[in-house]
């Protein structure tokens, strides 16, 4: 059975691409599409997800990317284009995966990020029928923004498979507990929990694949 993960965040700078290539480099052979790459003129984050994980050309695909590092809603206005036509882009990518037993999918910035007028990222996850590894900050700030972005998803009866932190500046006081009670509240498994790095080296970690595996269910 053909498996679809979407690798969302709390928030942009969560380090959804690290995770996405920790994912990659534990499953070889999957496929990985960054549907929306904004900021950049191309598929930079694909390329570094390719190289850690040493993908080929044909396991990576990023159907569409803008110039401007923005909101997709709002970098393809900038860049003077047409919007987004989702339908065509939630068939692009489903048509993508079928090739791969297991896809990692990473989103852009947060489940409410728009892109076309009304639908957003966290509408791109229902259509893909894609189950969740939701990224999120390990230190202060972070148990507010995590509930509330696992309080959208069950809404919409999405799918979780697990929580990751990343520690994303020099940890503050609340960041040595607050995994621990999210996980606490949340019911969920904690599939990573990664140290402040100033340079994201995803050869040094592995995500937490005990009792989760995402080759099954």
């Amino acid at each position: 059975m053909r498996k679809r993960y979407f690798i969302a965040g709390t928030d942009t700078g969560v380090g959804k691409t690290f995770v996405t290539a920790l994912l990659a480099r534990a499953f070889p052979q999957c496929g990985v599409c960054k549907p929306i790459q904004t900021g950049y003129p191309g598929d930079e984050d694909l390329r570094y997800i390719a190289q850690a994980a040493g993908l080929a050309g044909k396991q990576i695909y990023n159907p569409r990317h803008f110039t401007k590092p923005l909101a997709p809603q709002q970098a393809c206005a900038q860049d003077g284009l047409p919007p987004i036509n989702t339908k065509k882009l939630t068939q692009d990518i489903v048509a993508f995966c079928q090739s791969f037993a297991v896809s990692f999918i990473e989103g852009a910035g947060g489940l409410y990020v728009p892109i076309n007028r009304g639908y957003y990222m966290l509408d791109l996850i229902k259509d893909l029928r894609a189950e969740v590894v939701l990224v999120c900050r390990a230190g202060l700030g972070t148990v507010n923004h995590t509930l509330l972005s696992l309080a959208a998803l069950r809404r919409r009866r999405i799918k979780i498979k697990g929580l990751v932190f990343n520690q994303t500046s020099p940890p503050d006081i609340s960041a040595a507990d607050n995994p621990r009670l999210i996980q606490e509240i949340s019911g969920l498994p904690l599939l990573g929990i990664f140290p402040y790095q100033k340079k994201l080296n995803p050869k040094r970690f592995k995500i937490n694949m005990n009792g989760c595996d995402f080759a099954e269910n």
